[in-house]
């Protein structure tokens, strides 16, 4: 048996092959052939056959790339704080694979992890190739987490801590539901403010609307950006097509620095000089050319620009006050018999009502309708005659325009029906809406009431005209600017 094995050991030929052939075992398969093979592998630390390279031509390096070291050949440059190893030999033909080390928990925990690149040959010549990580492998695992879960911090008291990222989620979710909040308000608004809009317009062009543009003006009438002035003309025209005379000349100044509403009555029986028809009593230039030639004399005499009015006659007056629901006045017995006097002779008829309906029975405290406040403002042979006349005439739009301040929508279908229809205006309906917007506002503001003349600015005469009060406009223009026209 021993001369068998030796027989056996001496026809077996060993035959070195060197690391530096063109290929695995190709020297010795030249020369032996292709059914002869070695009895032992190469040596573990002997280098790997390079195949042969193809020139890659340099390619431009980035300035990153250019303040790094250059990759050393045969390997990579060393990483900082992970440890070299040895360069691992590629898979030979005919030697068995290297078994995978088994996956250990406490091997990515205490040190990290690294994955083993593919083929430990790095690509040379290649400025964009990055060295894969040097490491284990984890066959049949999934990749560990990098770092481990740090625990939830517990209060002094026990308790666990909210984590940060939660509340960091709910700042959004607060933030968008004041969004919609705030975002349901103004669709709200608008939905509102386009409702007023369309209701205001609609009104607006209930009103008769008159050209104005020829009128003869005063170049140095005086003017404020911050003062509106409209004219208020009452006039006792009985119909809409009857222009009547001018019974109420009320100028309300609107002055938004000092939040206040002027109310200036001028007297009917100023002696004047009218425009193209010389001098008269005021009351008559309504009769000669209308509102625009009552606003022309006004300004011309006393120096005071007036760009617009409002006209209302007997029964739209009477109708205003109906739609405020009444007024309420302090009124003596002997002015409470001259309404029952004017009610009986016109102002019932006028309205199409009974003879005796209505009457006051005395003075005192009294709620009037809107007949019976007509009456009250017509009052002209009691007290001082015409003086007393305007103060009523200013007390009782005074009080209509307090009870506007808390209108109801209750008052859009009177508004509609009765009392626009009998307006006439010079003012467009883009500044009507303008002024309905401030109406809120201008409602909340102070009120003033003012006499032109101003005591011991006038004095009595009789004139070609009958019975009228001379003026000084000069004194009457001071007056009216440090009233109207403060700041």
């Amino acid at each position: 048996m021993s001369d068998r094995n030796n027989s056996d050991n001496q026809n077996t030929n060993t035959i070195y092959i060197p690391p530096t052939s063109g290929g695995p075992y190709g020297h010795y398969r030249a020369e032996q052939g292709e059914n002869v093979r070695p009895t032992s592998a190469p040596q573990q630390n002997s280098q790997p056959v390079r195949p042969l390279q193809r020139q890659i031509p340099d390619r431009p390096q980035s300035p990153r790339q250019a303040n790094q070291p250059r990759r050393q050949q045969g390997g990579s440059p060393q990483r900082p704080g992970v440890p070299s190893r040895p360069q691992q030999p590629r898979q030979q033909q005919g030697v068995p694979p290297r078994q995978p080390q088994q996956y250990q928990n406490n091997q990515y925990y205490n040190g990290g992890y690294v994955r083993e690149p593919y083929y430990s040959e790095p690509h040379y010549g290649d400025p964009h190739y990055r060295e894969p990580y040097q490491g284990q492998p984890y066959p049949n695992q999934p990749p560990p987490y990098p770092y481990p879960h740090e625990p939830q911090k517990r209060s002094s008291d026990g308790s666990k801590k909210k984590n940060k990222s939660k509340k960091n989620n709910r700042k959004p979710r607060r933030k968008s539901l004041i969004g919609r909040f705030l975002t349901t308000l103004i669709i709200l608004f608008l939905l509102l403010f386009g409702i007023y809009s369309c209701t205001a317009i609609s009104l607006i062009k209930k009103m008769e609307h008159v050209d104005t543009s020829g009128r003869s003006r005063r170049s140095d009438a005086l003017s404020c950006s911050y003062v509106t002035n409209v004219l208020l003309i009452g006039t006792d025209g009985r119909t809409s097509d009857e222009r009547g005379r001018s019974d109420t000349m009320m100028l309300a100044s609107l002055n938004s620095k000092t939040d206040k509403i002027s109310l200036i009555s001028f007297m009917r029986d100023c002696y004047v000089e009218i425009p193209d028809y010389g001098w008269d009593k005021l009351n008559a230039s309504y009769s000669y050319g209308g509102p625009e030639l009552l606003m022309d004399t006004i300004e011309h005499n006393f120096g005071i620009a007036i760009d617009d009015y409002i006209s209302v006659n007997f029964v739209s007056f009477a109708n205003i006050v109906d739609a405020v629901g009444g007024i309420d006045v302090d009124i003596s017995d002997a002015e409470a018999q001259e309404i029952n006097t004017i009610l009986q002779a016109e102002v019932n008829e006028i309205m199409g009502d009974g003879v005796l309906d209505d009457l006051l029975k005395s003075g005192g405290d009294i709620h009037l309708n809107g007949k019976q406040a007509l009456s009250y403002a017509r009052i002209r042979y009691i007290g001082n005659a015409d003086f007393e006349r305007t103060e009523r005439q200013r007390r009782v739009m005074e009080l209509v325009m307090n009870k506007l301040k808390s209108v109801n929508p209750s008052l859009m279908p009177k508004l509609s029906s009765s009392v626009l229809p009998g307006v006439t205006t010079n003012m467009s309906t883009g500044k009507l809406y303008a002024l309905s917007l401030r109406a809120p506002f201008l409602l909340g503001y102070d009120k003033q009431q003012l006499q032109i003349p101003a005591e011991g600015t006038y004095y009595g005469e009789y004139t070609a005209s009958g019975d009228a009060l001379i003026v000084d406009f000069n004194s009457n223009y001071d007056v009216i600017y440090e009233t109207a026209f403060s700041e």
